[in-house]
Parts: C-alpha cells; structure tokens; sequence
C-alpha cells in the first residue's frame, strides 16, 4: 500500500509540475509576444525616424545650396558695386577738373573784357 500512496502522490506532484510549466510555458508565449509587438512597434518608429531623416537632410541640402547661391550673387552684387563706385569717382574727378577749366576760362575771358 506504500508503494500505492507514493506512486500516487509522485503522479500528483507530477501533474502539478505540468501545469506549473504549462503556466510558464503560457507566461513565457506571452511575454515573447508583447517583445515581438514591442520590436515590431519599435521598427515602424525607426523607419519613420529614418524617413523623417531623410526628408530633412534634403531640405537641409536645399537650404545650403539656397544659401551658397546667395552668397555667390551676394558677392557679385558687393563687386559690381564697387566696380560702380570707382567709375563714379573717375566721373567726378573729371566732372569737377572739366567744371574747373570751364570757370577757368570764364574767370579769364571775364578778366580780359574787363581789362581791354
């Protein structure tokens, strides 16, 4: 009858031990499952991340070549007008050397009326 009990109680205890690991073994799909869902979530945020990136790295190379652009035109601009600025000098000096001869030659005409 000893062996009977003990034979039962180890079928017992290993009936318990099944659905101990079948509990576990639950626990353990579970958990692989919200990991999965969890990675699966984590691939889609790193693909728009990526997609995001991208987007931005275009506009930023717009913007450059925008501004590099300005720059070029910029400095274009700065030497035509200083182009301008040294043939407006030139046109001066020689607008006010040219008024110069004429008065001048007027102040002597006028001088040599007077004194005829």
């Amino acid at each position: 009858m000893e062996l009977k009990q003990l034979v039962e109680q180890h079928d017992v205890k290993l009936k318990q031990h099944d659905k101990e690991i079948a509990h576990l073994n639950d626990s353990f799909v579970e958990m692989q499952k919200q990991m999965n869902d969890g990675l699966t979530r984590v691939d889609e945020s790193n693909r728009f991340l990526r997609e995001q990136n991208t987007r931005q790295s275009e506009q930023n190379a717009q913007i450059l070549q925008a501004v590099i652009k300005g720059n070029e035109s910029s400095d274009e601009r700065q030497f035509q007008l200083k182009m301008i600025d040294k043939s407006n000098i030139w046109k001066l000096i020689f607008g006010i050397g040219g008024s110069s001869a004429i008065i001048f030659a007027l102040v002597k005409e006028v001088i040599e009326l007077i004194f005829k």
